[in-house]
């Protein structure tokens, strides 16, 4: 009986929860407390070091996350930044093309003038064939029967009617309007008439002299053609040649005028 009982007293004791680990718990524990009656600040030198690593990755996580919110607004500003760009890239170029255009119009004269110049604010085919409104009317200055000139000085028109604001220019090549003008170095007189799209018809004696590719002028408008003949008829039972003449230039792609008293 005896040795039976001391046999379950040490099965107990092998399989309680006083093992090896658990004594190093408890020794570990009654140091604290010595330590914590002899020496008490000796557990805040020790912890001191835990303390200060938590507290250094805690700073480590904030800094971390202020990164990346400052990466998210950097971000934000950079595409703010480059919207911005475009539009200002953009809006360098509508400056030089306008620029452009003004060059071609005026050249690069600097002295004043009578001249008032005026932007083409609607033209074929929103317009009638052979008209243009320009964006200048009576508050300008601008007044009915004033000559209107395109790019290099070419004749365009004359002012038909105005408004306040605008003003409505009816084209030299309006179908069956008639302008005298004159052709080649011999200045040939000629009755310019309209055909439309810019385009003019008219009749010279067939022994006239005129050829295709002379430059045709209107009279006291400007020292710039207003059109190229391109064909002269040749029936030699008729005493006059018809004459087709080309715009010298292409009205329907001006944006920019300018009017003349």
């Amino acid at each position: 009986m005896k040795t039976q009982f001391s046999r379950k007293r040490n099965s107990l004791i092998g399989n309680s929860w006083i093992g090896p680990a658990s004594l190093s718990v408890v020794g570990i524990a009654v140091l604290f407390l010595i330590l914590r009656a002899v020496a008490p600040g000796a557990l805040a030198a020790l912890g001191t070091p835990f303390w200060k690593t938590g507290a250094a990755l805690s700073a480590n996580v904030q800094s971390a996350t202020s990164f990346f919110g400052n990466a998210t607004t950097l971000t934000k500003e950079r595409d703010e930044l480059l919207a911005e760009n475009t539009a200002l890239k953009a809006e360098q170029l509508a400056l030089q093309a306008k620029v452009q255009d003004l060059t071609k119009l005026l050249g690069t004269r600097t002295e004043r003038t009578d001249e008032i110049l005026a932007a083409v604010l609607v033209r074929p085919p929103v317009s009638p064939y052979d008209t243009f409104v320009l964006d200048q009317g009576e508050s300008a200055g601008v007044g009915p029967g004033m000559r209107v000139l395109g790019p290099g000085g070419v004749p365009l028109g004359t002012i038909e009617s105005v408004t306040e604001r605008t003003a409505r220019v009816l084209l030299y090549s309006a179908p069956a309007r008639e302008t005298t003008s004159w052709v080649g170095e011999e200045r040939l007189a000629l009755i310019l008439s309209g055909k439309g799209s810019g385009a003019f018809t008219a009749t010279a004696a067939r022994e006239s002299g005129v050829s295709e590719g002379d430059f045709v002028y209107i009279d006291g408008s400007s020292f710039a053609p207003v059109g190229v003949v391109s064909s002269v008829g040749n029936d030699p039972s008729s005493p006059r040649s018809a004459v087709g003449i080309r715009p010298y230039l292409n009205p329907f792609s001006t944006t920019w005028v300018t009017i003349l008293p």
